[in-house]
């Protein structure tokens, strides 16, 4: 998810609208979509309009919510590897 929501924050602050940002974009909201399992709304159906007129200042709004929105640790738990268990 961190690299979903990296791409979609770099393609935004390029501001470039080029045919490969916007696939990017609509890959990357998509994988969202299901990771989360949260469904289209917060991801593309929000972005659908501001995506298609490429209006960048909704866009960077969108990115901060979508910041705030999705809250990844950046530890995880760590398991124990097959080296630390011990034979029987």
């Amino acid at each position: 998810m961190n690299h979903c929501i990296a791409k979609i924050v770099e393609i935004v602050e390029r501001g470039a609208d080029d045919r490969r940002s916007i696939l990017q974009l609509g890959y990357n909201l998509g994988r969202l979509s299901e990771l989360t399992e949260l469904g289209r709304e917060p991801f593309w159906d929000r972005w659908k309009e501001p995506v298609e007129t490429w209006d960048l200042p909704r866009l960077q709004v969108l990115v901060h919510e979508l910041q705030d929105l999705i809250v990844i640790p950046f530890a995880q738990p760590s398991q124990p590897s097959i080296d630390s268990v011990e034979p029987r």
